[in-house]
């Protein structure tokens, strides 16, 4: 395929922690750079947590805020973004979708075609958000309904002026349908992009840096957001606890937080893809206790590095993933026990399991989401 020239919008700079919001941006931006694409990204201005990808040129944006996080500030980004989209640009994405519309320059006819990624609905997360609090003067409740009638005003403005929204959550396709009357066909489904990460040489050598013997069965336990999901640490922990009885050596690697010391339990407090890919590389199982409410990349992260993948039922892939991952019967860290207990006792069904999660892994490379993205832009072309 002939070089291309790619304007990227994302909400952040770029970052080496997996979970952070902007990091399917910045797996596109790299995708698109690696097969020789012209990718820039468009950000706000700010410190970044990482170098910025190889062949990736970006353009800080830098918007006064007038109500730090309101709609309104969103907007402005979106807009200011629109003035510095190239002229030449081939294709404009913006992951995700956001609030406002960026009304590039230059821009007609749906040339050049216009990509969002809607990874939630702003107006219901805004909803359920707001739905926790109780207002307590009727100046509350008026500031809500202005700030609630923005997200709407905005986000209807994001998706109505995009060409093709992808969706990556059964659930979004109607929501955004109803709320918003956007025709069908112009949604379309795509998986998550979710980059490789960095491995230490062997599971021998990550065991090595981590003190831990080379044949003892290792469980892994990665935390999302630290100081924020102390409930899934606690489960994660209590599962553990029931089965260490029966492997005295055993060890749960937590990653992402510095939990509490106990016999058996080794922490990896950093948030960085080398510290996900050093603990996944050192377990023989991945332990995910807690549904986090989206999409968990280091599920995927956890299949890739060759781990079997242990979940409560509430957690959910955008694709079935069959018997690429090993459901407790229910959420309760007695029933998750029983199958870490399975899968180290049984490592044949562990390597069974892991070898599936490989395989299912492949649909979530950021190449394979930049192809679904030519494959629906060049039905566009004029």
């Amino acid at each position: 395929m002939a070089l291309r020239t790619i304007d990227l919008i994302a909400l952040g700079s770029p970052t080496s922690d997996p979970y952070d919001p902007s990091a399917t941006a910045w797996a596109l931006a790299r995708a698109y750079a690696t097969r020789g694409d012209d990718v820039r990204v468009i950000r706000p201005e700010g410190p970044s947590q990482a170098p910025q990808p190889e062949g990736v040129a970006s353009v800080e944006i830098t918007v006064p805020l007038r109500r730090p996080g309101a709609a309104v500030d969103q907007a402005a980004f979106a807009s200011e973004a629109g003035r510095h989209v190239r002229p030449t640009a081939d294709v404009i994405v913006r992951d995700p979708s956001g609030l406002g519309a960026i009304r590039a320059r230059g821009r007609s006819g749906g040339h050049p075609p216009l990509v969002a990624f809607v990874r939630l609905i702003e107006l219901h997360a805004f909803d359920r958000e707001r739905g926790r609090l109780t207002p307590r003067r009727w100046t509350d409740r008026l500031d809500t309904w202005r700030d609630r009638r923005d997200v709407r005003r905005f986000e209807k403005a994001a998706l109505t002026e995009a060409d093709v929204l992808f969706v990556d959550a059964p659930g979004l396709a109607p929501a955004i349908a109803t709320e918003y009357a956007v025709p069908a066909e112009r949604v379309r489904t795509a998986l998550p992009p979710v980059p490789d990460l960095p491995p230490p040489a062997s599971r021998d050598a990550a065991r090595a840096m981590l003190d831990i013997p080379r044949d003892v069965p290792v469980a892994v336990s990665p935390v999302p957001e630290n100081g924020k999901d102390t409930g899934g640490v606690d489960r994660a922990r209590e599962t553990f606890r029931r089965i260490r009885p029966l492997f005295p050596g055993a060890r749960l690697i937590i990653v992402g937080a510095s939990p509490p010391t106990e016999p058996g339990l080794v922490a990896i407090p950093r948030r960085d893809a080398e510290a996900f890919g050093l603990g996944f590389a050192a377990a023989n199982v991945a332990l995910f206790a807690k549904n986090r409410g989206t999409f968990d990349p280091m599920v995927i992260g956890a299949m890739r590095a060759g781990c079997a993948v242990a979940a409560v039922p509430s957690l959910h892939l955008p694709v079935d993933p069959g018997d690429a991952l090993k459901y407790a019967p229910t959420d309760d860290p007695g029933d998750l026990a029983s199958i870490l207990a399975e899968l180290f006792a049984d490592p044949a069904l562990a390597r069974e399991i892991a070898a599936h999660g490989v395989e299912h892994s492949a649909l979530y490379h950021p190449d394979r989401i930049v192809r679904a993205i030519d494959e629906a832009t060049s039905k566009l072309a004029p």
